[in-house]
């Protein structure tokens, strides 16, 4: 485990004060939440994939899930609960795991977007200590029966996110063109239009695209990728389908030069179909969620949240 990740602990990890020039927002039971909390809980959400919304919503969100976040701690503080580094390092693990990283991979993801890691860390901690309250205080208990299971794999084989999806696989040629002006430009044009024409005569499929392109001054060409088929411009993948595999399309006119694509093939890739296991670990998941969200309403309407900053509660 990445060492950057091993530190802190429950009582240090409810929002402080940064600095005096943090403009104060709101007072959670006599814990401050600042701009700069609101402002990492805002990044954290984007790097974690949260997206849809404006800016001014974006904020609201943040410092809703800010507030919740203090009033969990509190909560877990009173209840003498804490989680230990190493339970929030593996959650952070798992976290890191279902998103298609590691551990470092998403410390380095967070880093590269402006949030501390001591962002992330609030947030699982009190993600952790309340789902342990949850559970032992309020004695929330979970049943998911067959038929439930049933309902919920037969919803999910109907979703699209589990159809077959069509990959079209792509190589990008490019004959870039200076920037000049417009009559030697049009001249320019024309002659890597000739050029690219050369090099659809000599194509024989993606595995020879370089030595085709052998003897081209500056000749740009990508590695193969994966596109899905919505994903494609509508006259594109027309024309794709039109020529086949194998072969190109163009040359065109592109903003900096002159474009061809190479089809290099086709797949059809299938989403693994979730197990019976998989489903009712998610109703599980679901199903605790919704009662500790009723718990975390009650514990709102006794909590003290002193909005400095009106705009917030509109």
């Amino acid at each position: 485990m990445s060492a950057v990740l091993a530190t802190g602990c429950i009582l240090t990890t409810i929002p402080q004060v940064h600095s005096a020039s943090q403009r104060l927002v709101v007072v959670v039971n006599d814990y401050p939440i600042t701009d700069f909390d609101i402002q990492q809980r805002m990044r954290l959400n984007r790097a974690l994939g949260a997206t849809g919304s404006s800016e001014a919503q974006q904020r609201k969100a943040a410092l809703q899930d800010l507030i919740d976040d203090v009033i969990k701690q509190v909560e877990a503080k009173r209840n003498k609960i804490e989680p230990t580094d190493q339970q929030i390092g593996e959650a952070i693990e798992r976290m890191a795991r279902n998103i298609g990283t590691t551990t470092q991979g998403l410390a380095e993801t967070l880093k590269s977007n402006g949030v501390a890691i001591n962002t992330l860390r609030q947030y699982v901690s009190a993600s952790l200590a309340f789902n342990h309250i949850a559970t032992a205080k309020y004695n929330v208990k979970v049943e998911v029966d067959s038929a439930e299971v049933d309902r919920k794999m037969a919803s999910m084989q109907s979703d699209p996110r589990f159809k077959p999806v069509s990959v079209y696989q792509l190589q990008e040629i490019s004959l870039p063109v200076e920037e000049m002006g417009e009559a030697m430009a049009a001249q320019l044009f024309q002659a890597r239009a000739i050029e690219a024409n050369q090099f659809m005569q000599r194509f024989q499929g993606c595995n020879n695209t370089r030595a085709a392109a052998s003897g081209i001054f500056n000749v740009q060409i990508t590695d193969t990728i994966q596109v899905p088929a919505d994903q494609l411009p509508k006259e594109m993948k027309q024309a794709l389908d039109q020529v086949g595999p194998g072969k190109l399309i163009g040359p065109m006119r592109a903003p900096q030069g002159v474009q061809i694509i190479a089809f290099c093939g086709k797949t059809v890739v299938e989403p693994p179909k979730p197990t019976r296991d998989v489903v009712e670990g998610i109703l599980r998941s679901e199903k605790h969620d919704m009662a500790s969200q009723r718990i975390l309403r009650d514990l709102r309407r006794t909590a003290y949240i002193d909005y400095k900053d009106p705009s917030y509660t509109q």
